[in-house]
């Protein structure tokens, strides 16, 4: 048991993710796509993604992706392109430019396209707690949460409670939480843990561990609660991405 809980502290303690805007804006409903190159077209990919960016960065109205290489877990040399900071009725507006934008993506991009998948995404940044200055954050934890039915009041809580203490103890990792809306199972959270290179893993001085064992009143307490909130979701698998800077490049500073 004292594994287990252990194992639950580190994933906190690795704690995020993407795209700095998302974070300062109010909107915040989200698009995320994977998309699965042909073998031995990647780099071909990424050159028409590119180019198709520079194409639309004027555009009005235009949604800005940025892309991240999986660089481990199930979908790794895979790519996951996001657009964050909307509104539901963005989705909904229609432009001119629309139709030559389609036929470039069907001409220039697809051919290079094995598969894509797009879920949409609700950033939940009241249980957020992202970095102020973004500079040198290029490496994104990914850890799927999956609450358990019947118990999405209880998660909440649990995490509320923990969100809010570290956020006094002001906890140098930082996080965010992505409510996946659509194109994935029902009750799935993504954690997402930005850091500075593979460097920026290393654990902090004052851990999780000490917080919540301080705040809750000795680690026997802390355990207890962990073990308890535990109970209320199944955690699946942990991904790295890596921004990439290139293929996020709308032409402008």
């Amino acid at each position: 048991m004292k594994m287990h809980i252990r194992k639950l502290a580190v994933l906190l303690l690795a704690i995020v993710w993407l795209l700095p805007a998302a974070a300062q804006d109010s909107q915040n409903i989200g698009t995320l796509v994977k998309i699965t190159p042909k073998k031995g077209h990647s780099d071909e990919l990424v050159e028409a993604i590119t180019e198709y960016h520079e194409w639309i960065a004027d555009k009005e109205g235009a949604m800005r992706y940025n892309w991240y290489e999986v660089l481990t877990g199930p979908d790794t040399g895979l790519y996951y392109a996001w657009s964050g900071g909307h509104d539901w009725k963005d989705f909904d507006a229609e432009y001119d430019w629309q139709s030559d934008a389609g036929e470039m993506m069907r001409d220039k991009v697809m051919p290079h396209v094995e598969d894509m998948d797009r879920m949409m995404v609700r950033t939940m940044n009241n249980w957020s707690h992202w970095p102020e200055d973004w500079a040198g954050y290029t490496h994104f934890h990914l850890t799927d949460w999956y609450v358990n039915n019947g118990q999405n009041m209880a998660f909440r809580k649990g995490l509320m409670k923990i969100v809010s203490t570290l956020k006094a103890a002001d906890y140098s990792p930082r996080w965010g939480f992505h409510w996946m809306e659509s194109g994935t199972r029902g009750g799935h959270v993504v954690l997402v843990s930005p850091t500075k290179g593979w460097a920026g893993m290393t654990a902090p001085d004052t851990t999780f561990y000490d917080i919540m064992s301080k705040e809750l009143g000795g680690e026997e307490a802390f355990e207890t609660f962990m073990a308890d909130w535990g109970k209320t979701f199944k955690t699946g698998a942990t991904t790295t991405v890596e921004y990439m800077p290139g293929a996020s490049d709308y032409g402008d500073d």
